[in-house]
Order: structure tokens, then C-alpha cells, then sequence
């Protein structure tokens, strides 16, 4: 089905109620396109949205300021199951289900008001130290908490392997460890255990910290650098 065809079925079968229609001017953004947009006061939205690629799934969720206030759920086909389901959103958001739900960013500003925190990163900063890292040094082992988890990881991994932090927004990291010793692995044969090979990337790191001017400090006890998003 069609783009516009899509949008003219869900004005069709979607009873929005209060919620305003928004006339059909497909935003684009990272190959993803809003093909339905309705609007209910306190600039709260019931979008869907498609892929131009068609072998990804569409997907619809609430917004509210652009962001994300309830789940994101995906669809492949287009059926009255489908519509049940969308209705079923659109008359939560109808019922104030989620008059009070908060955006990502009104839940960060929560937590530095609540915990008297203070800022001592930027997301400038953050996307130009982890870009840094992510071009120079893949495999360099890192360690970070959120500060929405309720504890911090005891243990950890190569950036690479991260898909989390990679699509998070940087405002959520409390801190994040960087370890500077990097050690390779070789396969010698499956009776023979593997050769390893360590790095100390230090002074590189070092170098990262003082290009872009972030603020670091050197845990003894883990060898390992730690950059503070709050304190």
C-alpha cells in the first residue's frame, strides 16, 4: 500500500476524536517518512511512520515535543488488526492515558533536579568523544551507567559490541569508564591457546581528552580514565 493511500485508509477507519488530522505532508527524515500525524492539545501526537525501504516495517507510537511517550510498535502488514490496535492508542491518548507521561528530556531534567546534579558534559562533547573512539579504537573496553539504572555494571566490553549507547541520547550517561589497555586475540589451532598481544592506547586517549577539550578523571584501582556526564 501506498504511502498516501495508507494515510487516506487511517482517515478512514481511525475515529481520532478530538485529535486533529494533520493534512498529508509527509516529513522525511533518515529514510523514514510520517505518513499520519493527528494532534491533541498539550502537543500530544499519534504518528505512523514508514520506511522507504520496504523490507523494513513501519511503525506508529505517541509523541509529545517530537519525542517518544509511549512504546514504538512495528508492523509489517496493513489488516483490522492493525487498526484495532492503533485505535486502541488514539483512545488512551483521547482518555489521558498520557496527559502525564514525560518526554526523555523532561525525565533527565527530572533526575539532575532531584539528585542536585551538575552537568559536567555536553551532547556535543559526548558525540565527539565516542565518534573519536568509535573511528580510532573499536575494540577499546568501556563500562557506563545511565541514570536511569538503579545500579552500576561490574564488568566490561568492547565498544563495538555496544548498540545501546550508539543510538542513546548522550544526556543519559552518568559516567562512562574507558580502559586503556587493549588486548588481541589470535587463534593458533584448536589444541593451542590463543596468542595474545596487548596495546596501551594511554596517550592516545590522552590525546582524544585534549582535542576536544573534555574533562577526565584516572581511576587507580581499574586503570581506567572516567568521564563524568554529571556529579
Amino acid at each position: 500500500m501506498g504511502d498516501n493511500m495508507l494515510h487516506e485508509t487511517l482517515r478512514k477507519v481511525l475515529d481520532t476524536r478530538s485529535g486533529v488530522i494533520l493534512p498529508n505532508s509527509p516529513q522525511k527524515g533518515n529514510c523514514y517518512e510520517t505518513v499520519f500525524d493527528a494532534e491533541w492539545k498539550g502537543n500530544v501526537h499519534f504518528v505512523v511512520v514508514m520506511s522507504e525501504f520496504r523490507r523494513n516495517p513501519g511503525h506508529y507510537h505517541v509523541i509529545r515535543d517530537g519525542q517518544p511517550i509511549s512504546p514504538t510498535y512495528t508492523f509489517t502488514k496493513t489488516d483490522e488488526s492493525l487498526f484495532r490496535k492503533m485505535q486502541r492508542l488514539i483512545d488512551d491518548i483521547e482518555n489521558g492515558k498520557f496527559s502525564s507521561k514525560k518526554t526523555l528530556s523532561e525525565r533527565i531534567t527530572s533526575f539532575v533536579e532531584q539528585n542536585g546534579a551538575v552537568s559536567c558534559m555536553n551532547n556535543t562533547k559526548w558525540r565527539e568523544l565516542l565518534g573519536a573512539l568509535n573511528e580510532n579504537m573499536k575494540n577499546i573496553e568501556i563500562q557506563y551507567k545511565n541514570i536511569f539504572d538503579e545500579k552500576a555494571p561490574d564488568e566490561y566490553w568492547e565498544l563495538y559490541g555496544d548498540e545501546d549507547i550508539e543510538h542513546m541520547n548522550p544526556a543519559q550517561i552518568q559516567w562512562l569508564k574507558i580502559k586503556h589497555t587493549i588486548t588481541e586475540y589470535r587463534h593458533r589451532g584448536a589444541l593451542l591457546p590463543p596468542e595474545t598481544e596487548s596495546y596501551d592506547k594511554k596517550e592516545e586517549l590522552m590525546q582524544i581528552f585534549r582535542k576536544y577539550n573534555i574533562p577526565y578523571e584516572y581511576d587507580e584501582s581499574e586503570n581506567a580514565f572516567v568521564v563524568f556526564g554529571y556529579k
